[in-house]
């Protein structure tokens, strides 16, 4: 599937005219999101929500239409993504709702199940599609996570990747540059180095969100045809920067390590994909030295 650069849809397909510049920078309603760096979100007119920044990238925008073509799941359209002086201007659908995150608290334990259940049947889609045979963004790039930045755009850190192995061998490698830059060795370091590629190098390539946190799941009320009460269900999912191809074991092990275990969220991830604990347990020892 080819992905153009920049996008517009047709206007015979948009809910109002496009915002210009100068709306979108003069617009004061922001919608904040503590999961996104270098990026400003504004919504305009209700209608549209409009995400640029100097960290926004293009991967995002490939994401939504390539949802749109293959999955029939909730997630925001694209309407529009260009680039304006040095920043990328994803202009999307205003898919309305509150956070998962911000909602948990409110539900009760049949919603909760309600939600899972939900989740799990749009996971269950996203994980059925055809493997495109490499580990990467969606245009066959890089691999959009900050695990596999390189300064030096070194290919065997950025990928794409043909392999698992190649995947993982990428992060161990990405370490070592990191604690090569400060002039210091890290035996943690040569750890993932030596048993990363093995222990994690054997798994297909699926497309993955790839950052699934409550905050990225959006949430609406309902009535419930059934007892006449409020209840909440699934919105949108949103929030693809990251998403792309890869081992089937990263949606899980990824965000293993940010998992806080205050209150039943852990459990219910289980629900919506399966738990891989080994690999949750290896991205943590990751998590530890990235993260530092």
């Amino acid at each position: 599937m080819e992905f153009p650069f920049p996008y517009y849809r047709d206007a015979g397909q948009l809910p109002g005219p496009l915002p210009d510049q100068n709306e979108i920078e003069q617009e004061t309603k922001t919608i904040s999101r503590d999961s996104v760096f270098g990026a400003r979100i504004v919504l305009i007119r209700d209608t549209y929500v409009v995400k640029y920044g100097s960290h926004v990238n293009e991967n995002e925008g490939h994401a939504l239409l390539f949802i749109e073509k293959e999955l029939r799941i909730p997630a925001p359209r694209l309407y529009a993504m260009y680039r304006h002086q040095n920043d990328v201007y994803i202009v999307m659908e205003y898919m309305p709702g509150i956070s998962l995150g911000s909602a948990w608290p409110l539900l009760t334990t049949t919603n909760k199940d309600s939600i899972a259940r939900e989740l799990r049947c749009i996971f269950d889609q996203i994980r059925s599609l055809p493997s495109r045979g490499f580990y990467g963004s969606l245009n066959r790039g890089p691999v959009p996570h900050r695990y596999f930045y390189s300064r030096e755009k070194d290919p065997h850190i950025t990928g794409p990747f043909e392999t698992a192995e190649e995947f993982a061998k990428a992060i161990a490698l990405r370490s070592n540059s990191m604690w090569t830059e400060s002039n210091t060795r890290s035996f943690l370091s040569d750890y993932l180095g030596r048993h990363l590629p093995r222990a994690l190098g054997n798994y297909p390539a699926v497309f993955t969100h790839g950052d699934l946190w409550r905050e990225n799941i959006m949430v609406k009320k309902v009535v419930s045809s059934v007892t006449n009460e409020d209840v909440y269900e699934v919105a949108a999912l949103i929030d693809w920067e990251t998403a792309g191809w890869y081992p089937s074991y990263w949606e899980y092990a990824h965000i293993f390590p940010l998992l806080q275990w205050t209150d039943d969220w852990p459990e219910y991830v289980e629900r919506v994909i399966d738990p891989l604990p080994l690999e949750g347990a290896m991205m943590r020892i990751v998590f530890s030295d990235l993260e530092f």
